[in-house]
């Protein structure tokens, strides 16, 4: 345990109804003690019981009301003995009573060191300790249900099913070459082969989550795209319910790409607007057809925008072309006009229309069911974070290897290296094997007080 007490207001900066203080190390209750005065009784808070009191400074005089609350080690967030100072939420108030508590001997903690303490006193591994990060920046119910999954364990508890299997492998090889003429049992290459996949799986099935995390975690992109004029920016700002772009009848008049969030059934949608695609343009305007470009390769959707007052033009076939392979959805736009478009045979498309709503919802309802259908099930775990992707990568790389090793019949010593490779690349994703300064780096990440 820390001798040192570390304090730092926990809620964040503002008002509110109450702000909370915390404080961690092995002597927080000295620390407390020198500024805290209970109403009625001496001061000797047991364990998980909330007693009031008053923030006192140094001639007696109150600070604020407190309410005070005591975690005895181990059965703490950080695995110490915690301390928590609910009080008003000011931030003055707030402050004046940190300031209190590093003039009784606290020091100010650093940006994350309550967990990090958590991780150092065994509490939580590194990726559980990067889920509390995923679970204050969750911007959706699906993000939020993943980020639990991970702070439960969830992805230790996969980590570990492939430690085991490699880690069987691995003492049944060293024990036949450490001790040869013992009796010991021989490792059969199919042994070793069955074990080995086993763990091959276990991380195949991980890193096939990862795209499905990435769209979790960053959101699903759809990108409206049209030719100009036939309405993207319209309903841009319908699905946003705010006016984020200019809408003029001047061709062009989309120049950047715009980009709003939304939550839909739960689910985060980053939906982009982008310049309208056509043959000719001045230079800016290329500019932004070359971002609308780039965009359409990095959509997870894309909304094809069709003008239903007109028939399609040669613009309009040129892009259904170019988007024939791609994960499209057809809206035919302004369907409070007479519709003139005729869709291509066998294509289908949404109606709607930005002057009435009609369609609005079926296109909501719509975009929800692809991003749910990208995202599958939505309590399946899911790898959301790139450090974890790429440790498990590597990790199934070196076990593909050893499984390889084994299938020709090399010797068990090579066999051996591959899966001790596998297992360090594991390790780093709970932390094990990992440097002192990527950890150091990783809870840079945190805000003061967590």
């Amino acid at each position: 345990m820390h001798q040192e007490v570390i304090a730092a207001i926990s809620t964040a900066p503002g008002e509110g109804g109450i702000a909370i203080v915390r404080l961690s190390g092995g002597k927080s209750l000295e620390v407390v003690k020198n500024c805290f005065q209970r109403r009625k009784g001496r001061f000797s808070p047991r364990p998980w019981r909330v007693y009031l009191g008053d923030i006192v400074d140094s001639d007696g005089r109150r600070i604020d009301e407190c309410l005070l609350t005591f975690f005895r080690a181990p059965n703490s967030y950080t695995g110490e003995d915690v301390v928590e100072l609910g009080i008003h939420g000011g931030a003055f108030v707030a402050g004046r009573v940190l300031e209190r508590l590093l003039e009784c001997g606290a020091v100010l903690a650093a940006p994350g060191e309550f967990t990090k303490r958590a991780f150092l006193q065994g509490r939580l591994d590194l990726s559980q300790a990067e889920a509390v990060i995923d679970v204050i920046r969750a911007n959706s119910d699906v993000a939020l249900q993943n980020a639990n999954l991970h702070l439960r364990g969830a992805l230790t508890a996969e980590i570990r099913e492939a430690e085991r299997a490699l880690l069987r492998v691995l003492a049944l090889i060293e024990a036949q070459i450490d001790f040869p003429d013992m009796d010991t049992p021989k490792v059969t290459l199919s042994e070793a082969g069955a074990e080995l996949e086993a763990a091959h799986a276990v991380l195949s099935k991980l890193l096939a989550s990862a795209r499905r995390g990435r769209v979790v975690k960053d959101g699903y992109r759809v990108v409206i795209v049209g030719r100009p004029n036939v309405g993207k920016s319209s309903l841009f700002n319908y699905l946003a319910g705010q006016e984020r772009a200019i809408v003029t009848d001047i061709a062009g008049t989309t120049r950047d790409i715009l980009e709003v969030s939304l939550n839909i059934n739960g689910l985060l949608v980053n939906l982009l607007d982008t310049a309208g695609l056509r043959g000719d343009g001045d230079f800016i305007e290329n500019l932004g057809m070359a971002r609308t470009e780039q965009a359409m390769l990095e959509a997870d959707l894309l909304l094809v925008l069709l003008d239903g007052s007109t028939n399609l033009t040669n613009e309009d076939e040129a892009l259904l072309a170019k988007t024939t392979t791609k994960q499209r959805l057809l809206v035919v736009t302004k369907a409070d006009l007479p519709l003139q478009v005729v869709l291509p045979p066998a294509e289908s498309a949404i109606l709607v229309s930005t002057v009435t709503g009609g369609g609005v919802v079926e296109l909501r309802e719509t975009l929800a069911r692809e991003a749910g259908r990208t995202i599958g099930g939505e309590h399946n775990l899911l790898l959301t974070n790139i450090r974890h992707t790429e440790s498990v990568r590597r990790s199934r790389e070196a076990t593909r290897a050893a499984i390889e090793a084994a299938r020709t019949g090399w010797e068990l010593e090579l066999v051996a290296i591959d899966v001790r490779q596998a297992l360090d690349y594991l390790g780093e994703v709970g932390g094990r094997t990992i440097s002192q300064s990527l950890t150091d780096e990783i809870f840079t990440q945190f805000c003061i007080g967590k």
